[in-house]
Order: C-alpha cells, then sequence, then structure tokens
C-alpha cells in the first residue's frame, strides 16, 4: 500500500551539558595604541634629537617564558632637509629595538615601520613605548602613527 503521511515533530529534547572549554590560543592580550583619526595629518608632533615618545602600551600579566610581539608604523615629514630618524622600542627605560630611516629632502614624507619579538619581556606587567629621535636635522611626526602588542604565550 501507499505510505501514510508524516507525523508531527516531537517535542525537543533537553540539552546536553556544555563540553570542556578548549585550550587557551598562543596569541593574547592584543593592545594597540593608535592616533583617532589614523590618518596622515593627524599628527603634528615635532621630532629632534631628544627623544619623543610617540605611544605607549601595557602588557599585563605576562607568565614566565612568553614573548612580545610589537610592531608599529610611523609617517614622518623631514621638516630640515636632508633627515634621519631613528624608530625605538623600550620595554621601560630600556632599549630593545632600534632601525634608522632617511628623507632625502626637506618636506619629503616616509613611512617607517618597526617589528620585533621581546624573547625576555619578563613577568608582570611590562610598558612598552615607541620612541622617535632624529638623528639628521628636524622632523614631524605627522601620522599615521601605530604601536601594537601581543602577548605570546609559552
Amino acid at each position: 500500500g501507499t505510505t501514510g503521511a508524516t507525523g508531527v515533530t516531537g517535542a525537543t529534547g533537553v540539552t546536553g551539558a556544555t563540553g570542556a572549554t578548549g585550550a587557551t590560543g598562543v596569541f593574547q592580550q592584543f593592545q594597540v595604541s593608535v592616533n583617532t583619526p589614523n590618518t596622515s595629518g593627524s599628527s603634528a608632533i615635532l621630532l629632534t634629537a631628544a627623544p619623543t615618545t610617540l605611544k605607549t602600551i601595557t602588557v599585563t600579566s605576562i607568565p614566565a617564558g612568553s614573548r612580545v610581539w610589537l610592531t608599529g608604523i610611523v609617517g614622518w615629514e623631514a621638516t630640515a632637509g636632508t633627515s634621519s630618524i631613528q624608530l625605538q622600542i623600550l620595554r621601560g627605560a630600556t632599549v630593545i629595538f632600534s632601525t634608522n630611516a632617511h628623507a632625502a629632502a626637506n618636506s619629503a614624507f616616509a613611512t617607517t615601520n618597526v617589528n620585533h619579538v621581546d624573547t625576555t619581556p619578563g613577568t608582570g606587567n611590562v610598558t612598552y613605548s615607541l620612541i622617535a629621535v632624529m638623528l639628521v636635522g628636524t622632523g614631524t611626526a605627522v601620522g599615521g602613527i601605530t604601536f601594537t602588542g601581543s602577548l605570546i604565550n609559552p
């Protein structure tokens, strides 16, 4: 014979217990400090031979054996002819990374990036700073400016 009509669907059963929480990922605590808006012309920070703090972040509760991945970008303009800039990353008051860049003419715009892994951050709360120092000439940090850090668990 023919198959009969499908019957009414029954009530939904009870939801089962929640499963165990999965493992924590390796990357934690993404910290960021940016201009708002983060565009060219969003800053007018005079840069000279004196160290100038552009951005600061703090990574908290760092466990033993961890690392911290730090990145940054600075848009800047040479304001006194041929100019050279050094960008530094400081852990507290200690320089842990630096790189130099050059602009060949007055009013020349440049963008300089930093990328570093702090393999010995210590434990607890650690503050990092992105610093600019003019080695030759003067300049202005005109933006965008971004500084990020992410805890990498052991």
